[in-house]
């Protein structure tokens, strides 16, 4: 049976990620590279090794005929490639725009290296192409009820009063405005005192 000590080394994920680096040769910082991804715990991290030149690279396509360096790096810990990027260049003092951080499995570096599959696009019919099929009686009776409908302009357009039972307006009052309704002789303050209870 397996410990415990097993089990959890066993359950430990990795994060497997390739950084590039143009124009900057990381042979010289590789002591500040690895104590900044020791924070995310650093399993292992491989030596860079140089691209050959090309005209354009597309992972920089500003820069003309750049000198690429990839390594791949291990992490025990997830992170963000933007955040490990900042973090790069932030301790290496190399440039965001000279780094790019992909993750090892990413559907573009396999597409690119030719290993991902590629899907083709296929023709096919269109189902709003197809003309409805109202077999059911169902169907039949639903498509007659919307024929026949009453557009919804018109029905919001006429309107549908119904009055029930007597006039509603107040009576006393009846057509009075404040002006015309007695004022009161108690003053609103200090005219009506709380009963004060007698003390036992």
């Amino acid at each position: 049976m397996k410990t415990f000590i097993e089990y959890l080394q066993e359950s430990q994920k990795t994060y497997e990620w390739k950084i590039k680096i143009a124009n900057s040769d990381p042979n010289e910082c590789m002591d500040c590279l690895e104590a900044c991804l020791e924070g995310y715990h650093l399993d292992s991290i491989t030596k860079p090794k140089s691209l050959p030149i090309t005209e354009s690279h597309i992972d920089f396509p500003s820069m003309k005929s750049p000198e690429v360096w990839v390594l791949e790096a291990v992490l025990k810990y997830p992170v963000m490639a933007d955040q490990l990027r900042a973090l790069i260049a932030e301790r290496t003092d190399i440039p965001q725009s000279n780094i790019v951080v992909t993750p090892q499995n990413h559907p573009e570096e396999l597409w690119r290296n030719g290993e991902g599959e590629l899907k083709e696009y296929k023709q096919g019919e269109a189902v709003l192409d197809k003309e409805y099929d109202a077999s059911t009686k169902e169907q039949q009776d639903a498509s007659k009820a919307y024929a026949e409908r009453t557009p919804l302009l018109k029905e919001l357009s006429t309107p549908k009063v119904e009055a029930e039972g007597k006039d509603d307006t107040p009576e006393g009052n009846a057509g009075k405005t404040l002006n015309d309704v007695p004022e009161g002789t108690d003053s609103p303050v200090g005219s009506k005192q709380n009963a004060i209870p007698k003390a036992k």
